[in-house]
């Protein structure tokens, strides 16, 4: 039963974004082989529910990656700095103060570092 259900939420899925104006496409996703859907600019799996990006050549792979992973640190980076302030407005010793301005200061340097990698 379970597995029905999933597959009628899939098609669901499906027709409901060729209802919504979405073109299928003859890729298929590299996880689950189901049709591709351009959505707008995005390219879409219905069935993973996530975005799919097509590369051609592997150069394109290797670059596409390689800004993805950038743009990843670079969020979580920026989820440390944020939980680093709340941490440092609440500290009351000087001496703990000192290691989360220290791990603030080199966070904030390796965010730096990302920005100038992207260009």
């Amino acid at each position: 039963m379970k597995g029905e259900r999933s597959e009628a939420e899939k098609l669901t899925r499906m027709v409901n974004l060729l209802r919504a104006g979405a073109v299928m496409l003859s890729e298929t996703c590299p996880v689950c082989h189901s049709p591709l859907f351009k959505v707008g600019a995005d390219i879409y799996c219905p069935s993973c529910q996530k975005k799919v990006v097509i590369v051609k050549k592997d150069e394109e792979a290797t670059v596409f990656l390689r800004s993805s992973v950038l743009t990843m640190l670079e969020e979580s980076l920026i989820a440390k700095v944020q939980e680093l302030g709340t941490k440092i407005a609440r500290e009351t010793s000087v001496e703990n103060l000192y290691d989360l301005m220290r791990v603030l200061v080199i966070t904030l340097e390796a965010l730096e570092k990302i920005k100038r990698i992207k260009g």
